[in-house]
């Protein structure tokens, strides 16, 4: 369910040389889920979001996390247009993402919220790809997913139903992220990931104070600074050990199989911060994780061609100039 490509002159999964054992890669994998989630625990369980608000908390964890990420990462800024606009593209939908995740987690139990996520984004895309591949067998996997909400939803109040239409922004963030960095190679895709860290704390930081005083940062409660904090640290932490099974030879598929402990993750988490699902919800979130499972192993294609989105990103410096040099004219006329 990995929208990564590999370098040139290799196939999806596999490399030129033999690929180096993958067990202790996936550990590595997993390791990095539970630490990136210890952050989500500390703010459920510690009500910061609640205390603070759904915009306050994601500043101030995407703000620590940023600055560490760059201290470590120290990306060029003279990357050229092409990844500065994905990189835009990008850091807009992460602030959609991380605000309507936040505030969803006031309404709808954690645990729900990934899984949900899970199906109206990479179960989602997954079904258009089985569809244009004509994998007609393999729908059974998306609909598997899909039958899963009737059971996730399974006691909720109708006041969170408000919360399903914020975990649809979270999906469409992930249709964001796929859909333009689909083409990229794997470096291409971490240095736009880590740029758009900035125009994500820019937007954050315009929503902050369009919301709130100037001095709203200063009535933070030392609580809320601390875990935030160690929210956005254990988040850089994560990102790093992943980045750093990529390296040591992490294949697509190793990763997309692991990629379902994440949805297990989230309900145990839930769970640690007192949101006990029902039983009808445990056994959505096992459907999601088999459907997850099942798709990985039917080894969906992707499509070669380079999405339309990506494509018109990538055309846009050239349009925007275009546009000011007619208005220039006209003005000079």
């Amino acid at each position: 369910m990995d929208f990564t490509k590999p370098k040139a002159g290799g196939e999806l999964g596999t490399s030129s040389e033999a690929a180096p054992p993958q067990g202790k890669l996936a550990a590595l994998v997993v390791a990095a889920l539970v630490i990136g989630e210890t952050g989500v625990i500390l703010q459920l369980f510690f009500n910061v979001i609640k205390e603070e608000g759904a915009i306050m908390t994601s500043f101030l964890q995407t703000v620590v996390g940023t600055a560490l990420l760059w201290c470590v990462v120290r990306p060029s800024l003279r990357v050229g247009w092409p990844l500065w606009w994905r990189a835009l593209a990008i850091g807009g939908s992460s602030v959609i993402s991380l605000v309507a995740a936040r505030e969803a987690m006031t309404l709808v139990p954690y645990g729900t919220i990934t899984c949900l996520a899970f199906v109206f984004g990479p179960m989602a895309a997954a079904s258009f790809r089985i569809i244009r591949a004509r994998m007609m067998r393999a729908l059974i996997w998306p609909l598997m997913a899909a039958a899963s909400v009737f059971l996730l939803v399974d006691g909720l109040g109708s006041g969170d139903l408000v919360g399903f239409g914020l975990i649809a922004l979270v999906a469409l963030a992930y249709h964001v992220y796929a859909t333009t960095t689909s083409g990229l190679q794997r470096d291409e895709i971490n240095t736009v990931a880590t740029l758009a860290r900035l125009p994500t704390v820019l937007l954050l930081t315009g929503m902050l104070f369009s919301a709130e005083e100037p001095d709203a940062l200063l009535h933070v409660s030392g609580e809320a600074w601390w875990v935030c904090s160690v929210s956005g640290a254990v988040g850089v932490v994560a990102l790093l050990m992943i980045n750093a099974a990529w390296k040591r030879g992490l294949t697509v598929t190793t990763h997309a199989s692991v990629m379902p402990a994440d949805n297990g993750l989230a309900m145990v988490d839930g769970m640690i911060a007192g949101q006990f699902p029902s039983l009808a919800n445990w056994f959505g979130a096992g459907l999601v994780i088999i459907a997850e499972v099942g798709a990985t192993r039917a080894r969906i294609p992707d499509r070669k061609q380079s999405p339309r989105f990506s494509m018109w990103l990538d055309g846009l410096p050239a349009k925007i100039k275009r546009w000011l040099d007619s208005l220039l004219a006209k003005i000079k006329r």
